[in-house]
């Protein structure tokens, strides 16, 4: 699975009252949104082996952006109890590898904006660990290669 599979599964169970919107390189038609829905963009910044060895630990870190929207008109207000429930579904939680450590934000994503919908954005940074199987028939460890003490050129 990845980050985003198991982001999406936390928030099926835990963000009940805000309905989660696949956006993102999708056509949408505003027009059929729910007065209130939420978003998520994947983002992630490194990934490393931690380890040696044939199944190598794997780290990847980033952030997930978070979009809240409602539609307009409803004052500054209007997506507080939404910022909340993100932060509680998500600043700690811990599932199948991915640890989010924080949730940051709301930030403004336009606060000049004068469109049909109020946007909010949050930033949930995680670590996502994972083991990678170098077994098959591209790896074969360490043969191959020639041990030379160091200092000696290669033939």
């Amino acid at each position: 699975m990845t980050p985003l599979q198991i982001f999406l599964e936390i928030w099926a169970e835990q963000m009940t009252t805000v309905p989660f919107v696949a956006t993102v390189n999708c056509p949408v038609d505003t027009n059929a949104l729910p007065s209130l829905w939420g978003a998520a963009v994947y983002q992630p910044d490194t990934r490393s082996d931690v380890t040696l060895g044939s199944a190598p630990w794997v780290e990847e870190q980033g952030q997930i952006l978070i979009g809240l929207f409602t539609r307009s008109g409803g004052g500054s207000d209007a997506l507080d109890a939404a910022v909340d429930q993100v932060r509680q579904a998500f600043h700690g939680a811990r599932r199948d590898g991915l640890v989010i450590f924080q949730v940051d934000g709301p930030h403004d994503v336009d606060p000049e904006a004068d469109g049909e919908w109020w946007r909010l954005a949050l930033t949930a940074r995680y670590t996502f660990q994972t083991v990678r199987n170098q077994t098959g028939p591209l790896y074969h460890g360490w043969d191959g290669f020639e041990e030379l003490p160091p200092g000696r050129p290669i033939s």
